[in-house]
């Protein structure tokens, strides 16, 4: 037994077969129905809808140079938006401290304290003086060849010895900058997906055991012949888009509201613009 999904890709009608909702994608886990909300089925025929699994690369491939992506990730972060990353981004590139590969925190300091212009207002840039360590420390790391960019999960380890990365912005730019897929980015609108369709429990905290996590994921993804980057684009595309939806969900299933809010959601993502 299968299931089948129709869908319409520009002017052209495609039919492609899934296995039966009661069978196993990977032990624990049915495929569920294709039209039903965050299941695996429904993932896969979200994936094929978009025409994303022909796609070369993932939607967030990063434009620019490893140093570029990461001071854009690190410029992002709980409470800044993407307008206002995106804005200290190009502030930061426009004084060129990420060409020098600057390691001097008062550089930073003296360009993130400036206004920055989002959406026709002046603002700025929250915690100036933190970040510019993080960022100058990050410069230096580059500078000096610590950063290992032959893989993704070699680069994301070698990441982590910059202040102020953690595995998950590690492996945000690992992602962006290599499209890799040995790799994930467990912020809460993937752990929701993951709990919804039971790859992940309540339980599981992303502060205690994200590489567990991020292994039930990837191996999930390899069950469904998806690549990890690309599933992850489109699941926080998507969670982000249903919002109460998806905590509504959560809340059904669970009898309380959402468990894994404790968890800290990334910035919005946004394809770096091609340098001047």
């Amino acid at each position: 037994m299968s299931q089948t999904v129709s869908y319409w890709v520009n002017d052209t009608e495609r039919r492609r077969e899934l296995p039966d909702a009661n069978e196993p994608v990977v032990p624990g886990i049915c495929w569920g129905d294709h039209w039903n909300l965050f299941t695996p089925a429904y993932w896969v025929s979200q994936l094929w809808m978009s025409d994303l699994d022909g796609k070369a690369h993932s939607p967030y491939r990063a434009q620019g140079s490893l140093a570029e992506e990461l001071v854009f990730c690190l410029l992002g972060g709980y409470g800044i938006t993407a307008e206002l990353a995106m804005a200290a981004f190009k502030a930061c590139r426009d004084a060129d401290l990420i060409a020098n590969l600057n390691a001097s925190t008062e550089n930073w300091v003296e360009v993130l304290r400036r206004p920055l212009e989002v959406g026709g207002r002046n603002i700025h840039y929250r915690y100036p003086n933190q970040k510019a360590i993080y960022l100058a420390d990050a410069m230096k790391c580059v500078r000096n060849k610590q950063i290992d960019p032959q893989g993704g999960r070699a680069l994301r380890d070698s990441l982590l010895r910059v202040r102020g990365v953690g595995p998950k912005t590690a492996g945000w730019v690992a992602r962006n900058y290599l499209d890799a897929d040995d790799v994930a980015i467990l912020d809460i609108h993937i752990v929701r997906a993951g709990v919804l369709c039971d790859l992940f429990t309540p339980e599981q905290k992303v502060e205690r055991q994200y590489f567990e996590m991020e292994a039930q994921y990837i191996n999930l993804c390899h069950a469904m012949n998806v690549r990890p980057a690309v599933l992850d684009c489109l699941i926080w595309d998507q969670m982000r888009t249903v919002g109460r939806l998806a905590l509504d969900a959560i809340k059904h299933k669970f009898g309380q509201d959402d468990p894994v809010s404790s968890n800290v959601p990334r910035p919005q993502q946004m394809p770096l613009p091609l340098a001047h």
